[in-house]
């Protein structure tokens, strides 16, 4: 069984279109005027639809079970109704889309599938990088802050611990330098987290999205918001371990694709970007891959 946290539902419907020259969108039920006597049951459904295949088979299963049943109590008149259900796609038509895409099984650290246009599906433990959310860790008074305020004070307890023994002469002599020595120590160490800060900062200049998943194997995965299946807010700290990810491969970002001499200032930034985002990455391999995911999931 397949736990989905990321699902595409519009590449999804345009798989199975394709496949099948037509796709559902919506069941309709209707209901005409009726009149019904005490313990009359009544029900109907029509289906408005086109389509053959996998996908128009299964749906023509979802509306023997969606035929409505009313049970009336009493002599009643009821006008005409019309009820439309719009049919959201779900798992199963995942499994569907899957079988016609057929996708390359991709091992960690093989990467002879990786061409555009491709398919593919990668098991992985992913590393998970939410920008807000990284970026509240530096807010003022926030998680950052806290950490530098700890580490300056196990800094000061330290030259204390170091100088405990020291008479008042010795405190003299050498305070000044003490001093010094504390204050390169807490900016070292404040420096450390600023880097990271900035990191990030850039991160988000480079790259458009929010939320993406990474491989250590060179592959990254931006991930769009209005198709998780959780609330993407907490999915760094409530998830993690293998994870499958089907998508497309839809851009190579390595040495290859220097535009040399062009006279394109567009496509020599758009390298020089490129260039910057795979130096900062930290991956095994010399290019990056972008997929554009369709689904991610735990299980089979």
């Amino acid at each position: 069984m397949k736990h989905f946290i990321y699902l595409d539902t519009d590449i999804v419907a345009s798989i199975i279109a394709q496949a099948e020259k037509g796709y559902i969108t919506q069941q309709t039920i209707e209901k005409g005027n009726e009149t019904t006597r005490a313990k009359d049951k009544t029900g109907s459904a029509s289906v408005e639809a086109s389509g053959s295949g996998g996908f128009w088979k299964f749906l023509q299963a979802e509306a023997k079970a969606s035929l409505v049943g009313e049970l009336h109590d009493g002599s009643t008149t009821q006008s005409s109704t019309k009820e439309l259900k719009e049919k959201i796609l779900h798992d199963a038509a995942f499994d569907i889309a899957y079988d016609y895409i057929k996708p390359f099984n991709v091992e960690y650290g093989s990467q002879d599938s990786d061409e555009e246009g491709n398919y593919l599906e990668l098991k992985r433990v992913f590393d998970f990088v939410d920008f807000d959310y990284f970026e509240g860790l530096f807010q003022a008074d926030g998680v950052i802050d806290l950490i530098k305020k700890s580490s300056a004070e196990q800094l000061e307890e330290k030259a204390d611990q170091l100088t405990s023994n020291y008479n008042r002469e010795q405190l003299r002599k050498a305070g000044n330098k003490i001093k010094s020595e504390l204050k390169k120590a807490i900016v070292s160490n404040n420096k450390q987290y600023d880097d990271v800060h900035a990191i990030i900062k850039a991160f988000r200049g480079l790259i458009p999205y929010t939320r993406m998943l990474m491989s250590q194997d060179g592959y990254l995965i931006p991930l769009d918001d209005k198709y998780f299946r959780i609330d993407p807010s907490n999915l760094g700290f409530k998830y993690g371990g293998e994870m499958t990810c089907v998508g497309i491969v839809t851009n190579i970002i390595g040495e290859s694709t220097d535009p040399g001499d062009s006279s394109n200032i567009f496509a020599t930034m758009q390298f020089t970007a490129n260039e910057a985002l795979r130096k900062i990455l930290p991956t095994t391999e010399g290019d990056l891959c972008v997929i554009h995911p369709i689904a991610v999931f735990y299980g089979q």
